[in-house]
């Protein structure tokens, strides 16, 4: 059995009517019509506006709280000569915002700097240190940019010192504002802009807008690269933002973002979303994770194309080395994670391990596990690190009335920064169990994914992917459609990336589809087996290689019922057979005694009768025959396994032998009666010469007439049994429990796979 990671939603199409109308008024599949009406476009005027995203999606940047106040104190400074300071952030959001307000306002002609915070040296946010020395050097008019609305005591210092502060952020609002020039800030309480899921560029970008009176086309590219980067809802004024940004990077990407994407290795003409997320956003991270995210200005406005590809050569030194960071980091707390499986939320801690990774791998360990996870770096007697979580559980929540026990915590309901004492690691993990209980994690049902629509292979073509385009750019708020897809097999299960990830090619009703699962490598072995039914679910994709288009499925989702069928079936028993992990099952005590001792660790060799001690098991092999299928019921009942391995060996197989005939039975008698004391010991072979008889057939006739009471073997000597009473041979146990075994060897050995898995599969459903 291979359980869902997410609960799947198949919704019903709310407006039929509307789907169809829509549909006929843009041209757009029926299928497409259905996802536009599920997600709330169901009018052609919202439908219009989503479809056809542009300059028109944008609102009146004056529409935001102190936006005037803002400009106004910012025209003065430039008209003064004022020594203006943009102060940002280190992560994707606050390089592009401070790079989209350096530009804006160096076209205007201010004089303006910039200052990046480092991650490790000044922390996130408004820093009294930073602001300070700052002001010492001059600075006259500070701009923060996705940062600021947390800084009330740090920005009332510099107003209070003659330095006048105007915050533009999108961060959650705290009680207490900063008392400073002007809040720029989409969800502003005293505000009323029309949408509020503005990321902390896409704020930058309306203020540049606002400073040139028109939509800062030049900037789109950067405030596209914040929301996403961000994940913030591709929805209302984001998706116009990010779709004309977009456009501009794939038609004419800036120098330092087209020197990115070469040494990237990634095409100009496929530029999307995903390209923001997955290779963009990354790369610049990794500055503000390793090193200093002032590059990350550098690069974004630099106009010299040789020191773009310079800028873009160091970022991808960093980025290999935040790779091979996490990837180490994250095989040893995975390891971790595996002592810590009674924890409903792990704690994860380490030693020389780079802080400026933690969230990554936190995030990891919650993809693998299913759990809230924390990841901390131990040094000098304090634990700093990221935490990380799932929907059913709110970290920021389960820590905030805890914080005596916390040096520093910060964060959202999803994911938060802290340092904890190291004496407290014991007593943090007891209150976050503690805290796991009161939010019902344990009865929180698996996080809900919408599927589009249930398909077959034949539906991965080109009309229907670039029908879904039109539904592009694809994130948060907005994700790729999600199809499912009943499947009757899987073939050709290869994992990538060191086992990492994971390529097969599913069989459906009408044809097969080939699938890439990143994330999946160790569905691997699970996969090679079969099962009694499997579903996935996954987006379209296109794949393009050397000139030929294929169409398959990312996956998303698997779901697989039974045990996963394993044929190991074999007619030579050797040390390689019992050479994988698995719990070896012996149904004969003999051969459990003789080959038990050479199974190696992690394989384990079980007698039958003891395997009922055990609550489950991942790979259960059958090494020999069960005397009857009652017993092999029983394990497949009582003993849950993630896959099953019948290896089902048999010396000497009675589905093979000849059964006797009349004549056998008649030749073999008139021998009886023609000799007496025959040593069966010293005489066998020649009897088996004499008669011309199958060695194997002459044992069982012997067995027969001993039950018919036609022959004695007293001490290996045959005589036969003057006048026996008549008897009916093929009633007599031997010959029962031959045609017994045959017929038991004929299902478990010489089945075809799919019919043993049909009869394991009905073994383990039957009634006890």
């Amino acid at each position: 059995m291979i359980s869902p990671h997410y609960q799947w939603d198949f919704p019903a199409v709310a407006n039929e009517a509307a789907a169809k109308e829509i549909a006929e008024t843009f041209g757009v599949s029926e299928l497409v019509a259905k996802i536009l009406v599920n997600r709330g476009y169901d009018t052609i005027e919202t439908a219009n506006a989503f479809l056809r995203p542009g300059v028109e999606g944008l609102y009146d940047p004056f529409l935001l709280h102190d936006m005037d106040v803002a400009i106004t104190r910012i025209m003065t400074a430039i008209d003064n000569g004022e020594k203006i300071v943009v102060y940002g952030d280190y992560d994707v959001d606050g390089i592009t915002s401070t790079a989209i307000m350096t530009w804006a306002l160096e076209l205007m002609g201010a004089d303006v700097s910039y200052y990046v915070p480092n991650r490790f040296k000044d922390g996130y946010g408004p820093n009294l240190a930073q602001y300070q020395r700052l002001a010492g050097e001059g600075m006259q008019l500070l701009i923060t940019v996705d940062n600021g609305v947390s800084g009330r005591d740090e920005v009332a210092w510099l107003m209070n010192n003659g330095v006048d502060v105007i915050v533009t952020d999108h961060h959650e609002m705290p009680a207490e504002l900063p008392e400073a020039v002007a809040v720029v800030h989409p969800r502003h309480t005293d505000g009323a802009y029309p949408f509020g899921g503005l990321s902390g560029a896409g704020v930058a970008f309306k203020v540049a807008s606002a400073l040139l009176e028109e939509p800062a086309d030049e900037v789109m590219d950067l405030a596209a690269l914040g929301a996403v980067a961000d994940v913030m809802e591709l929805v209302d004024e984001n998706r116009a933002i990010v779709a004309m940004g977009l456009a501009n990077l794939k038609e004419d990407p800036r120098p330092g973002l087209a020197a990115l994407l070469q040494t990237a290795g990634t095409n100009q003409a496929d530029i999307d979303s995903m390209t923001i997320g997955f290779t963009i956003g990354p790369r610049l991270n990794a500055l503000g994770r390793l090193a200093d995210a002032t590059d990350g200005v550098r690069l974004l406005l630099v106009d010299d194309p040789e020191e773009a590809s310079a800028l873009a050569g160091q970022i991808e030194t960093l980025n290999r080395e935040r790779q091979e960071l996490v990837a180490t980091i994250s095989d040893e707390a995975l390891a971790q994670a595996q002592t810590l499986t009674a924890d409903p939320v792990l704690v994860i801690a380490g030693q020389g391990w780079h802080e400026g990774v933690l969230g990554i791998v936190a995030s990891k360990v919650v993809e693998a596990t299913g759990k809230p996870a924390i990841v901390l770096n131990d040094e000098e007697g304090q634990m700093k690190g990221s935490g990380r979580s799932v929907p059913a559980f709110d970290l920021f929540a389960g820590l905030d009335g805890h914080r005596d026990l916390l040096t520093t915590f910060g964060g959202h309901a999803s994911a938060a920064g802290m340092t904890i004492p190291t004496a407290n690691l014991q007593a943090v993990r007891d209150v976050l169990r503690t805290e796991a209980d009161a939010q019902g994690l344990a009865e929180a049902g698996l996080p809900e994914i919408r599927i589009a629509a249930e398909v077959t292979a034949k539906e991965f073509n080109a009309q229907n992917y670039e029908q879904l385009q039109v539904l592009a750019p694809f994130g948060e708020g907005n994700p790729e459609p999600l199809f499912a897809v009943a499947l009757h097999g899987v073939q050709n299960v290869k994992t990538m990336s060191e086992g990492k990830h994971l390529r097969f090619t599913a069989s459906t009703q009408v044809g097969s589809l080939p699938v890439i699962a990143f994330g999946r490598g160790p569905l691997a072995e699970d996969l090679a087996g079969r099962f009694e039914s499997i579903k996935i679910v996954g987006t379209m994709s296109e794949n393009r290689f050397r000139g030929d288009v294929t169409y398959q499925m990312m996956l998303t989702d698997i779901e697989a019922t039974g045990s996963s069928l394993l044929d190991w079936r074999t007619t030579r028993l050797t040390r390689q057979t019992l050479a994988e992990p698995a719990s070896y099952i012996f149904f004969n005590k003999k051969h459990y005694e003789q080959l038990g001792p050479t199974i190696q660790a992690p394989g384990e060799a079980i007698y039958w009768e003891d395997a009922f001690n055990r609550t489950s098991v991942g790979t259960m092999a059958f090494v020999d025959m069960p005397e009857e299928l009652s017993q092999l019921a029983d394990l497949l009942k009582f003993v849950p396994a993630g896959r099953l391995a019948p290896i089902f060996y048999t010396k000497s197989p009675k589905y093979l032998q000849k059964m006797p005939s009349k004549a056998d039975f008649a030749k073999v008698y008139k021998f009886a009666r023609s000799f007496s004391d025959v040593s069966l010991r010293t005489q066998y072979d020649a009897i088996v010469s004499h008669l011309q008889i199958d060695r194997n057939m002459l044992t069982l006739i012997l067995q027969v007439f001993s039950d018919a009471k036609f022959v004695t073997i007293i001490d290996g000597v045959l005589n036969a049994v003057p006048a026996p009473q008549q008897v009916v041979l093929e009633e007599m146990p031997s010959y029962q429990r031959f045609v017994a075994q045959r017929e038991l060897e004929q299902q478990l050995i010489y089945s075809s796979t799919s019919e043993l898995e049909t009869l394991l599969t009905n073994l383990s459903k039957q009634e006890s």
